[in-house]
């Protein structure tokens, strides 16, 4: 009975705070909403309040109602609908966060400069249905987080509220964000001064606290980290939301060339060629650096053309390419341009003239890797003796920023292969050592393949050997072949009993290799079991390889 009637004199205790509030107080439900959270399949998930925090559209909610979301809406105080359309920043500790609301103007809220102390007396204001309801609490603890936030903890109050409504003093200020606790009918509330800080940076776009939520980061105001946030969102999995971020970089910056060509770099992804088209098109009206426009429309022409077989549009060729590439270079004749004429020029077959724009730019304007390295491939295509070649591809080298990378790897890979062609075997191995340093050890069966033809050139036989045998390893589908010649080679090295059992190996995987039959019958020659070996000599014969006659009268 005692219990009835303290819950009834709470009760009339809050009804009478709530009907004695302070006229500020309503004016706040204007700026409080309701917010609704919806899956990919349009089910309801989360329904909550949250409140304006400045007049453009950001506003504060609660972070669990949003974390997982596919779509999410507000209603107003007048009863429209809105979508929220990014975040600005969360805290998943504190269950909070900070929102853009795609409407024309929000009606703000005033927030409290200080916290509010114990004992203080806060009105919690909350919307459900298109009504507004307010009700009285008093502050029981204010606990400093940050050295300088307030998390709220009430009085017991029977009254059951809304998620992320708020909490206002008498002054109608908004104090916190309404939080239910763990313990029943008790509520918290987080500070709003903190949630008013919440602010993601453009290098949070990965961060796991957004990847499950469809909802999008906002772009930095700057240029280039809202671009370099673009260029992280293309290696997240979600194509829809990578989609967002590039209209949302264009919006944001609609005289920019690099929001155009991204988008349209990325349509060539899925075929869409004429989709790509419209977007370079779009960048030629509208950009405001124009050569940089004829020379990105250059860039996703030829890479088109470089990387796709479709021979369906038309619209596009190399002369087209090239005509877009010369424009820009017209225009403001800047060395990049140039280099992308003289890419074209290549593709084309005309290497005689790339190649002397390729010198040009690497004598003066852009001697790097890259420039030397195309060069090179000219002199190659237009039958340059080796030597020639070599000396660009030496100039490739020492302009590569040391100590050398992974990126260098290609250029000592061909360098080793013209020693190699050159029957210069020390210096070749010297380069697909460093090349194989550089992969981490991680490079193709057909470089060590190569590189045990360079050391058995120059006795390394022990080497030549490790070679071949890791070849074979890694050889995938080529295994049987690298095994026939490490086969070979053991009997040249008269390691006659490894011959044996690797030819073996070998005709395990291709029982019909006739070359592993010679190589086994030569081996076992050697180590006098000559009825095996003809065994393999006739063996070799049955399967056609006409060297096995010649040696059945040999050993006979």
């Amino acid at each position: 009975m005692k219990r009835i009637l303290s819950t009834i004199l709470i009760s009339l205790l809050c009804f009478s705070g709530a009907m004695a509030q302070p006229s500020a107080v309503k004016n706040v439900a204007k700026s409080v909403f309701a917010l609704k959270a919806y899956d990919a399949e349009g089910k309801l998930i989360a329904s909550t309040n949250g409140v304006f925090l400045s007049a453009d559209g950001t506003a504060a909610c609660p972070w669990s109602a949003v974390c997982e979301a596919a779509r999410v809406e507000v209603v107003d105080f007048s009863g429209k609908t809105y979508p929220v359309t990014y975040i600005l920043g969360a805290s998943e500790l504190y269950d909070v966060c900070r929102v853009h609301v795609d409407m024309p103007k929000a009606v703000a809220a005033v927030t409290a400069t200080d916290a509010a102390p114990k004992g203080s007396k806060l009105w919690l204001v909350e919307t459900a249905d298109k009504r507004t309801q307010t009700t009285q609490y008093e502050v029981d603890k204010a606990e400093t987080f940050m050295d300088k936030y307030a998390y709220y903890v009430f009085d017991y109050n029977n009254h059951k509220p809304v998620q992320g409504s708020v909490f206002v003093n008498e002054k109608g200020q908004v104090v916190g964000l309404m939080q239910q606790s763990a313990r029943s009918l008790y509520a918290n509330a987080v500070d709003v001064r903190f949630v008013s800080t919440l602010a993601a940076s453009h290098l949070d776009i990965n961060n796991s606290l957004y990847t499950k939520t469809a909802l999008r980061l906002s772009l930095p105001t700057d240029k280039q980290n809202a671009l370099l946030m673009v260029m992280l969102a293309a290696e997240c999995k979600d194509k829809a939301k990578y989609e967002g971020y590039l209209a949302d970089y264009i919006k944001q910056f609609p005289k920019e060339v690099d929001g155009y060509a991204t988008s349209a770099l990325q349509k060539l992804t899925n075929n869409d060629w004429q989709g790509a088209d419209t977007d370079m098109q779009t960048a030629l009206k509208v950009a405001t650096d124009k050569a940089e426009a004829h020379s990105e429309y250059a860039r996703v022409i030829y890479q088109k053309l470089i990387y796709s077989a479709d021979t369906t549009f038309t619209a596009w060729t190399f002369q087209r390419a090239l005509a877009e590439a010369e424009k820009a270079y017209s225009l403001n004749p800047q060395p990049q341009y140039l280099h992308r004429v003289a890419q074209i020029k290549f593709s084309m077959g005309d290497y005689s003239d790339a190649c002397e724009k390729f010198l040009s730019l690497a004598k003066k304007d852009m001697p790097t890797s890259e420039v030397y390295f195309e060069a090179a491939q000219c002199k190659t295509q237009l039958g340059a003796p080796k030597a020639e070649v070599l000396v660009l591809v030496d100039s490739c080298l020492a302009v590569a920023p040391r100590p050398l990378t992974n990126l260098s790897a290609p250029y000592v890979l061909v360098r080793a292969q013209l020693y190699e062609q050159m029957e210069e075997y020390r210096k070749a191995i010297a380069d697909y050592n460093t090349y194989d340093t550089l992969m981490y050890g991680r490079a193709t069966a057909a470089v060590y393949y190569a590189r045990h033809k360079c050391e058995v050139a120059v006795h390394q036989y022990k080497q030549a050997l490790d070679d071949l045998a890791h070849a074979a390893y890694i050889g995938g589908a080529d295994a049987p072949l690298y095994l026939a010649e490490l086969a070979a080679l053991q009997l040249r090295v008269n390691m006659n009993e490894e011959a044996v059992k690797t030819s073996d190996l070998c005709l395990q995987l291709t029982p019909d290799n006739s070359d592993a039959y010679i190589i086994k019958g030569l081996a076992l020659v050697q180590l006098k079991r000559k009825a095996e070996a003809m065994s393999c000599f006739e063996k070799a014969k049955e399967l056609g390889d006409d060297r096995a006659e010649g040696y059945i009268k040999k050993y006979k």
